[in-house]
Protein backbone atom coordinates (compact mmCIF):
# COMPACT_ATOMS: atom_id res chain seq x y z
CA UNK A 1 0.00 0.00 0.00
CA UNK A 2 1.57 3.46 -1.11
CA UNK A 3 1.90 5.49 2.06
CA UNK A 4 0.37 8.89 0.85
CA UNK A 5 -3.34 6.42 0.83
CA UNK A 6 -2.53 5.01 4.11
CA UNK A 7 -2.14 8.33 5.66
CA UNK A 8 -5.33 9.18 3.93
CA UNK A 9 -7.06 6.19 5.44
CA UNK A 10 -5.97 6.82 8.62
CA UNK A 11 -7.00 10.37 8.03
CA UNK A 12 -10.57 9.29 7.31
CA UNK A 13 -10.82 6.59 9.90
CA UNK A 14 -9.81 9.20 12.96
CA UNK A 15 -11.58 11.78 11.40
CA UNK A 16 -14.92 9.39 11.79
CA UNK A 17 -13.79 8.89 15.36
CA UNK A 18 -13.32 12.44 15.96
CA UNK A 19 -16.70 13.49 14.12
CA UNK A 20 -18.52 11.06 16.18
CA UNK A 21 -16.47 11.63 19.68
CA UNK A 22 -17.31 15.24 19.48
CA UNK A 23 -21.09 15.11 18.36
CA UNK A 24 -21.35 12.61 21.18
CA UNK A 25 -19.47 14.44 23.79
CA UNK A 26 -21.70 18.01 22.58
CA UNK A 27 -25.23 16.04 22.84
CA UNK A 28 -24.51 14.00 26.01
CA UNK A 29 -22.95 16.82 27.46
CA UNK A 30 -19.29 15.94 27.80
CA UNK A 31 -17.51 18.18 26.44
CA UNK A 32 -17.08 20.44 29.45
CA UNK A 33 -15.90 17.03 31.55
CA UNK A 34 -12.83 16.77 29.09
CA UNK A 35 -11.22 19.91 29.36
CA UNK A 36 -11.92 20.61 33.07
CA UNK A 37 -8.73 22.55 34.22
CA UNK A 38 -8.37 24.54 37.61
CA UNK A 39 -5.65 26.43 36.80
CA UNK A 40 -3.08 26.65 33.29
CA UNK A 41 -0.91 24.91 36.04
CA UNK A 42 -2.94 21.22 35.95
CA UNK A 43 -3.44 21.96 32.16
CA UNK A 44 0.92 22.11 32.44
CA UNK A 45 0.80 19.13 34.96
CA UNK A 46 -1.73 17.00 32.60
CA UNK A 47 0.67 17.15 30.00
CA UNK A 48 3.60 16.57 31.75
CA UNK A 49 2.02 13.57 33.11
CA UNK A 50 0.85 12.21 30.04
CA UNK A 51 4.42 12.96 27.99
CA UNK A 52 5.90 11.01 31.19
CA UNK A 53 3.88 7.84 31.14
CA UNK A 54 4.16 7.52 27.18
CA UNK A 55 7.66 7.29 27.50
CA UNK A 56 7.49 5.09 30.19
CA UNK A 57 4.56 3.34 27.89
CA UNK A 58 7.50 3.38 25.03
CA UNK A 59 9.90 1.76 27.05
CA UNK A 60 8.35 -0.94 27.99
CA UNK A 61 7.03 -2.04 24.53
CA UNK A 62 10.74 -1.97 23.75
CA UNK A 63 11.59 -3.88 26.61
CA UNK A 64 8.86 -6.48 25.72
CA UNK A 65 9.62 -6.44 21.79
CA UNK A 66 13.56 -7.41 22.86
CA UNK A 67 12.43 -10.13 25.37
CA UNK A 68 8.79 -11.74 23.72
CA UNK A 69 9.20 -13.59 20.39
CA UNK A 70 5.59 -12.76 19.18
CA UNK A 71 6.12 -8.76 19.85
CA UNK A 72 8.85 -8.74 17.88
CA UNK A 73 7.82 -10.40 15.14
CA UNK A 74 4.75 -8.11 15.54
CA UNK A 75 7.07 -5.20 15.51
CA UNK A 76 8.30 -6.58 12.47
CA UNK A 77 4.52 -6.77 10.62
CA UNK A 78 4.43 -3.06 11.31
CA UNK A 79 7.49 -1.60 9.98
CA UNK A 80 7.13 -3.16 6.86
CA UNK A 81 3.74 -1.70 7.04
CA UNK A 82 5.17 1.66 7.44
CA UNK A 83 8.11 1.61 6.29
CA UNK A 84 9.43 5.12 5.40
CA UNK A 85 6.93 6.94 6.37
CA UNK A 86 8.53 10.36 7.10
CA UNK A 87 8.35 12.51 10.28
CA UNK A 88 5.23 14.73 9.41
CA UNK A 89 3.44 11.59 8.44
CA UNK A 90 4.18 10.07 11.53
CA UNK A 91 3.02 13.13 13.73
CA UNK A 92 0.31 14.14 11.65
CA UNK A 93 -1.12 10.04 12.09
CA UNK A 94 -0.29 10.41 16.20
CA UNK A 95 -2.21 13.79 16.34
CA UNK A 96 -5.18 12.16 14.93
CA UNK A 97 -5.12 8.69 16.36
CA UNK A 98 -4.31 10.53 19.67
CA UNK A 99 -7.33 13.08 19.32
CA UNK A 100 -9.89 11.04 17.65
CA UNK A 101 -9.12 7.82 19.91
CA UNK A 102 -9.15 9.60 23.09
CA UNK A 103 -12.21 11.95 22.74
CA UNK A 104 -14.35 8.37 21.77
CA UNK A 105 -13.07 6.06 23.77
CA UNK A 106 -11.95 8.29 27.43
CA UNK A 107 -14.16 11.48 26.72
CA UNK A 108 -17.23 9.33 25.30
CA UNK A 109 -17.66 5.72 25.71
CA UNK A 110 -15.86 5.70 29.29
CA UNK A 111 -18.58 7.92 30.30
CA UNK A 112 -21.09 5.64 29.52
CA UNK A 113 -19.76 1.91 30.02
CA UNK A 114 -17.04 2.67 32.32
CA UNK A 115 -13.43 1.98 32.34
CA UNK A 116 -13.86 -1.58 31.63
CA UNK A 117 -16.23 -1.61 29.19
CA UNK A 118 -14.42 1.48 27.36
CA UNK A 119 -11.00 -0.47 27.78
CA UNK A 120 -12.41 -3.64 26.28
CA UNK A 121 -13.56 -1.90 22.94
CA UNK A 122 -10.19 0.44 22.50
CA UNK A 123 -8.36 -2.92 22.88
CA UNK A 124 -10.76 -5.09 19.96
CA UNK A 125 -10.44 -1.90 17.51
CA UNK A 126 -6.71 -2.76 17.98
CA UNK A 127 -6.80 -5.71 16.56
CA UNK A 128 -5.64 -7.66 13.07
CA UNK A 129 -6.04 -10.96 10.89
CA UNK A 130 -3.93 -12.67 12.00
CA UNK A 131 -3.40 -14.71 15.52
CA UNK A 132 0.21 -12.25 15.92
CA UNK A 133 -1.81 -9.24 15.94
CA UNK A 134 -3.20 -10.46 19.55
CA UNK A 135 0.09 -8.74 20.90
CA UNK A 136 -1.57 -5.15 19.59
CA UNK A 137 -4.74 -6.15 21.28
CA UNK A 138 -3.39 -6.98 24.47
CA UNK A 139 -1.33 -4.00 24.86
CA UNK A 140 -4.03 -1.98 23.50
CA UNK A 141 -5.43 -2.91 26.78
CA UNK A 142 -2.92 -2.45 29.28
CA UNK A 143 -2.16 1.09 27.63
CA UNK A 144 -5.77 1.15 27.57
CA UNK A 145 -6.34 0.86 31.39
CA UNK A 146 -3.49 3.40 31.59
CA UNK A 147 -5.25 6.32 29.38
CA UNK A 148 -8.27 5.50 31.05
CA UNK A 149 -6.64 6.09 34.78
CA UNK A 150 -4.81 9.07 33.61
CA UNK A 151 -8.12 10.56 32.21
CA UNK A 152 -9.70 10.10 35.83
CA UNK A 153 -7.02 11.51 38.18
CA UNK A 154 -6.01 14.54 35.84
CA UNK A 155 -9.58 15.50 35.14
CA UNK A 156 -9.97 15.71 31.35
CA UNK A 157 -8.51 14.64 28.23
CA UNK A 158 -5.41 16.61 27.81
CA UNK A 159 -2.98 13.95 29.76
CA UNK A 160 -4.73 11.07 27.83
CA UNK A 161 -3.97 12.61 24.60
CA UNK A 162 -0.58 13.46 25.43
CA UNK A 163 0.20 10.01 26.58
CA UNK A 164 -1.94 8.27 23.54
CA UNK A 165 0.07 11.28 20.99
CA UNK A 166 4.05 10.49 22.43
CA UNK A 167 3.60 6.95 21.85
CA UNK A 168 2.69 6.54 18.42
CA UNK A 169 4.56 9.03 17.28
CA UNK A 170 7.72 7.88 18.70
CA UNK A 171 6.77 3.86 17.56
CA UNK A 172 5.43 5.05 14.21
CA UNK A 173 8.50 7.24 13.16
CA UNK A 174 10.46 4.53 14.88
CA UNK A 175 8.75 1.35 13.20
CA UNK A 176 9.05 3.74 9.66
CA UNK A 177 12.96 3.97 10.15
CA UNK A 178 13.25 0.44 10.92
CA UNK A 179 11.06 -0.69 8.23
CA UNK A 180 12.85 1.35 5.26
CA UNK A 181 15.83 -0.68 6.62
CA UNK A 182 14.12 -3.97 6.09
CA UNK A 183 13.23 -3.43 2.84
CA UNK A 184 16.46 -2.02 1.66
CA UNK A 185 18.37 -5.38 2.98
CA UNK A 186 15.69 -7.03 1.55
CA UNK A 187 15.09 -5.81 -1.73
CA UNK A 188 18.09 -3.00 -2.20
CA UNK A 189 15.43 -0.48 -2.84
CA UNK A 190 12.16 0.56 -1.66
CA UNK A 191 10.64 -0.04 -5.10
CA UNK A 192 6.71 0.05 -4.60
CA UNK A 193 6.13 -0.12 -0.46
CA UNK A 194 6.62 4.10 -1.56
Amino acid sequence: MKKGRMVRMAGGMYGGMLAVGISWGLLRGFWTEWWRFESLRGAAEGLVAGTTLGLVAILLSWQMERSVAGVKALSERFSTILAGTSTAEALLLAALSSVGEELLFRGCLQEEVGVFGATLLFAVVHSGPERIYLWWTASAFVFGLGLAGLYEAQGGLLAPIAMHFVINAVNIRMLGQRGKALVRRRTGTLGELL
